[in-house]
């Protein structure tokens, strides 16, 4: 069940009908129901936006569709290994990546980005107040993932967003904490095939939009910890897209992504404590994500691929993104290098501030060892 225009919009409508029943109905609670209504409206007044700037592209702008993107790199984990540290390093090499910021992820459109940019520079002109704005925006909407994942309107930001309105994303669970009742959202790639193929022409049709209205010359750098599950669709769509991929001991990363990603429940469902069996539904996606990476690791070419333990990356950042470059014959500009290693050198001192207990999510520490141990001892994590 879907509405869907080729390469203009595509909503995932039984997604969207279950998030309204589970929340405002079968689960009802009135700050649940009040916060669900709020961002369903806003989701379809951004829908709507979205919808309507898309269908001016194929006016204004159809040469998008012949942009050829080519050796894309793909920043693709499970959450919370390392993949936002990586790509920020990777972004310092301006002169050669066209990366995402978070509103380019929520509007992939020409037309709507255009304009964006256009009052961008009007707003430098007149003394920046919707920049404050939107820093004002920041301060409030992300404030709580400030310690766990920083990020902002005019942040780098991984692509999902651009999963966000087709609802194919396990990210709903920021909004809906039943993700019990959504085990097909966390491997899009075994979804039907008429499904896969919408979602797979939507998303290219959005990167081709984006990098058009940007820097088409540059190449395409990408993050995104949620498509592990989408690895299939994401090289039917791109053949050619080089795969890092950073690995970090699940014993770390899944108590840590099930934080991150309940965090907004304290908000909108106070009534769910943790150890729950929503929390533990939660915590299986990241341990789903490690299996289904090794089931598809021997399908990846090798060359198009680059495994990289986390541990590495955040004792010797600055070797590693040498090693990438080596492997990938990428050729890294002095510019880019001195950068490196100015940030990499101010990194050594960070110290991150998220917390976090493994029982408090549903699972134990046997449990995630004894489901991912091949995993644990092909890696020595």
């Amino acid at each position: 069940m879907a509405f869907f225009i080729p390469e203009l919009l595509y909503i995932h409508l039984k997604t969207y009908f279950k998030i309204l029943y589970l929340n405002c109905f079968k689960h009802f609670g009135f700050r649940r129901a009040l916060f669900t209504i709020i961002m369903l409206y806003l989701w379809s007044l951004f829908g709507v936006i979205l919808f309507v700037g898309r269908l001016l592209d194929e006016i204004l702008y159809p040469k998008y569709r012949k942009i050829d993107i080519k050796e894309p790199v793909f920043i693709i984990s499970n959450p919370r290994s390392g993949t936002t540290y990586l790509h920020r390093l990777l972004c310092l090499d301006e002169e050669r990546y066209n990366y995402t910021l978070l509103y380019h992820t929520i509007f992939p459109s020409v037309t709507i980005l255009r304009f964006i940019d256009f009052l961008g520079k009007i707003d430098q002109k007149i003394g920046s107040p919707g920049r404050k704005i939107a820093d004002w925006i920041d301060d409030k909407a992300f404030d709580g993932w400030k310690d766990i994942h920083p990020t902002g309107i005019n942040s780098s930001e991984e692509d999902e967003g651009m999963y966000i309105f087709p609802m194919l994303t396990v990210a709903i669970c920021l909004l809906c904490p039943y993700m019990e009742e959504f085990e097909y959202l966390t491997i899009p790639d075994r979804l039907s095939p008429n499904v896969r193929d919408k979602l797979k022409r939507y998303f290219k049709s959005s990167i081709q939009r984006f990098h058009y209205a940007t820097q088409p010359e540059k190449t395409l750098l990408s993050k995104n910890v949620i498509s592990t599950g989408r690895l299939q669709i994401v090289l039917e769509a791109f053949p050619d897209a080089r795969i890092i991929y950073p690995i970090r001991n699940p014993l770390k990363a899944v108590p840590s992504f099930s934080s991150m990603f309940a965090a907004p429940w304290k908000l909108h469902s106070p009534d769910i404590k943790l150890g729950s069996m929503q929390h533990r539904a939660l915590s299986k996606i990241p341990i789903e994500f490690y299996q289904y990476f090794e089931d598809q690791r021997e399908t990846l070419p090798a060359k198009n691929l680059y495994v990289v333990k986390y541990t590495e990356l955040v004792k010797q950042p600055y070797q590693v993104v040498q090693d990438i470059y080596t492997y990938f014959n990428i050729d890294a500009s002095e510019t880019f290098l001195q950068k490196l290693k100015t940030e990499t050198s101010k990194s050594r001192t960070y110290k991150s501030k998220h917390s976090y207990n493994i029982e408090d999510f549903g699972y134990s520490s046997e449990e995630i060892e004894t489901e991912l141990s091949s995993i644990i001892q092909h890696y020595d994590l």
